[in-house]
């Protein structure tokens, strides 16, 4: 299943004319989707993140790429796991208290989303 969806979020900082979708993809649960939604916004926004990565990300938010394509396609696979080593390298390199800064952080975004849905 594709993931385009007729809302937009407005919110993120997006190019001109380039539309945001949440992603929906049917074997994930709402939570799931909602927090891939969230992860590929982080991506995307992350100046340290690898260009291929921002771009896959900006794909899928856009809903011009479904999350079994990226697994598919040789180049998404490669810029997803080139990716993601890169910033797991970020990560262990943070100081503890950074790294719980950001746990903090994520779980506070994590609270005022559900809180939002009540």
């Amino acid at each position: 299943m594709n993931n385009r969806n007729s809302r937009n979020s407005g919110h993120d900082a997006t190019a001109p004319g380039e539309r945001e979708y949440p992603i929906e993809e049917q074997d994930l649960s709402e939570e799931q989707n909602e927090h891939l939604t969230t992860s590929l916004r982080a991506v995307r926004n992350n100046a340290a993140a690898p260009p291929a990565l921002q771009d896959l990300a900006r794909k899928m938010l856009g809903g011009r790429l479904a999350l079994k394509e990226v697994l598919d396609d040789p180049a998404g696979h490669r810029a997803l796991t080139e990716g993601l080593a890169g910033l797991g390298d970020q990560w262990r390199s943070m100081s503890p208290q950074d790294r719980q800064t950001v746990r903090t952080a994520v779980a506070e975004g994590a609270d005022e989303r559900a809180a939002g849905r009540g």
